[in-house]
């Protein structure tokens, strides 16, 4: 047995884990970490809607659960919050926006993109670009859209 493997995978380990948000208290660092965040939201929402008109649809899945993620950071940011887990992004949209709707299409799309990802029978047919379309039509880009209306409220 190879000992970094035994360690590293078959035993049981403590791991202790520092915080994954830190206030922003300096209006223009939100300002500029809010921009960072909406640049990624916007490059993966493009990737994953290129992806829909190519022979791996279902890769949409995976990019838009990340376009969406960004964009609630986005908006965390502007409420003063540096997020760097996507549990804390989906509590923050909820506690912090009071928008408990928008942390569950978050979750929604991460256990959508968990399956995806780990699906032993990903393969290239319509089903799967009809699926892959109904995701980002139903889910992803309706976020996006609410989102951004949530983001000009902050920015005014």
């Amino acid at each position: 047995m190879d000992k970094e493997f035994e360690e590293k995978c078959l035993l049981t380990r403590n791991v202790t884990l520092e915080p994954t948000v830190t206030e922003v208290k300096d209006e223009r660092s939100k300002q500029f970490l809010a921009e960072q965040h909406k640049g990624n939201s916007e490059y993966f929402l493009e990737c994953a809607k290129n992806l829909l008109r190519s022979t791996t649809p279902l890769a949409a899945v995976l990019i838009g659960h990340f376009a969406m993620e960004h964009k609630g950071n986005q908006l965390l940011a502007l409420h003063g919050y540096k997020v760097e887990s996507h549990i804390c992004t989906q509590i923050g949209l909820s506690r912090i926006v009071g928008r408990k709707d928008l942390a569950k299409k978050l979750s929604d799309i991460f256990t959508l993109r968990q399956s995806v990802g780990y699906r032993l029978t990903l393969e290239r047919s319509d089903e799967s670009r009809i699926e892959a379309e109904k995701i980002m039509n139903e889910t992803v880009i309706p976020f996006f859209e609410e989102v951004e209306k949530l983001v000009d409220k902050v920015n005014q």
